[in-house]
């Protein structure tokens, strides 16, 4: 199991997901409030993610977890419709990226290497029995 590679990916998609928002609120395009929001979900990532790093078994699979939330978190009306309006402004433009990257992106990539270990998992113990 590559354990520093799920810490890459958890830390990458929590800086991405800071990356958007601070740029979503210097563009003045959501409030204050979403902007904490944002960097406690981010926090709370990182601190996923070292545990991830010391090769804690439960925090890889509260990383998968997470990683459904922020799937789904991001599948809303408001997302949908800024992705709508790409190329509009260059503000709107990066935070879509941002989102694309953070939200989807790297949690698909963590959920499909999970599953791919756990498949790889169970079929070496199979072929034990």
């Amino acid at each position: 199991m590559n354990w520093k590679l799920y810490t890459l990916l958890l830390v990458a998609s929590a800086f991405t997901i800071i990356i958007g928002a601070v740029i979503l609120r210097v563009a003045g395009l959501v409030p204050l409030s979403l902007t904490y929001l944002t960097f406690i979900a981010a926090a709370i990532v990182f601190s996923d993610s070292y545990f991830v790093y010391r090769e804690n078994r439960k925090a890889l699979s509260i990383g998968v977890i997470l990683g459904i939330i922020a799937m789904i978190s991001a599948s809303n009306p408001a997302h949908f419709n800024a992705l709508e309006k790409f190329g509009s402004t260059l503000s709107l433009s990066l935070a879509d990226i941002t989102l694309v990257i953070g939200f989807y992106l790297l949690p698909m990539i963590y959920i499909a290497m999970y599953a791919w270990s756990r498949i790889r998992e169970y079929s070496k113990h199979v072929k034990k029995i």
